[in-house]
């Protein structure tokens, strides 16, 4: 577990419970509960690579599940997740059935989303569906451009061959750069029978200003062809949200601020 510096004394709470229920906890290897402390926020990334780095230099694994602390875990999810991974070595990383929190019959995402290389954006899979509605597994693979962060389990060989997460990200298309990062060689896959619940507002947000503005990050760090094409449809989308008085994302939009975090901070 890593406490990225929340600065609400997590660390301190999680070591007490530890104590008061006779867990041991720590940095070091030996301990049942293994506790890292951020020295600083320096984004998602940046908090799951001190894991990341942690279980590369402490034993073989064969597999790392990065999951958010805003989940609750199903008790077959990782077994489901598992062995969809073993039916296919192509698969590298792998995604749930993920569902709202606060309304577990609505899934969140299948998986992961759909990633439009040409103006940078992603769509979650699935959004709003039922729960209870049947899902094909292939048809969702064949569109899945990346498994998302909140839950997502992968191979040694991904990692391997990914690296670690991109920490100029600091919230939002680390994990489709992740999955670039990876090559040719892995795909990401679906196990609708591993199920968890996120709440997806509380550890960040729909906080547009990084939603958007990475979206012309992605395209100035990983493809600048297409950085035109992405500017061109962030003003469509000010546009669209003045038509509908959404006047908070059009001012963001709109801003010099906006511009100069995407295309130069």
């Amino acid at each position: 577990m890593v406490e990225n510096a929340s600065g609400d004394d997590s660390a301190a709470r999680i070591r007490q419970w530890a104590v008061s229920n006779g867990v041991s906890c720590g940095a070091g290897p030996s301990n049942w509960l293994i506790l890292l402390e951020a020295p600083g926020n320096g984004g998602y990334a940046a908090g799951n690579n001190i894991g990341l780095d942690w279980i590369a230099n402490a034993g073989d694994a064969s597999h790392v599940w990065v999951l958010n602390p805003d989940t609750l875990v199903t008790p077959t999810a990782l077994t489901e997740m598992v062995a969809r991974m073993a039916d296919d070595p192509a698969i590298g990383t792998c995604g749930a059935l993920v569902c709202e929190m606060e309304e577990p019959g609505l899934v969140q995402c299948y998986a992961g989303g759909t990633f439009n290389r040409w103006i940078a954006r992603s769509v979650d899979l699935g959004l709003g569906m039922s729960r209870q509605q049947p899902v094909d597994r292939d048809a969702v693979e064949g569109r899945l451009g990346y498994v998302v962060g909140a839950c997502v389990l992968v191979s040694r060989a991904f990692l391997a061959a990914a690296g670690p997460m991109d920490e100029r990200f600091f919230l939002y298309y680390e994990e489709i750069a992740w999955q670039r990062a990876a090559g040719s060689r892995f795909r990401p896959g679906f196990a609708p029978g591993a199920v968890i619940y996120h709440n997806r507002h509380s550890s960040g947000g729909l906080q547009e200003r990084y939603l958007f503005a990475n979206r012309l990050r992605f395209a100035r760090w990983y493809q600048p062809w297409s950085l035109p094409l992405v500017a061109f449809g962030l003003i469509g989308t000010a546009i669209r949200a003045l038509t509908r008085a959404n006047w908070p994302r059009a001012r963001l939009i709109l801003s010099p601020g906006f511009w100069r975090l995407g295309l130069f901070g």
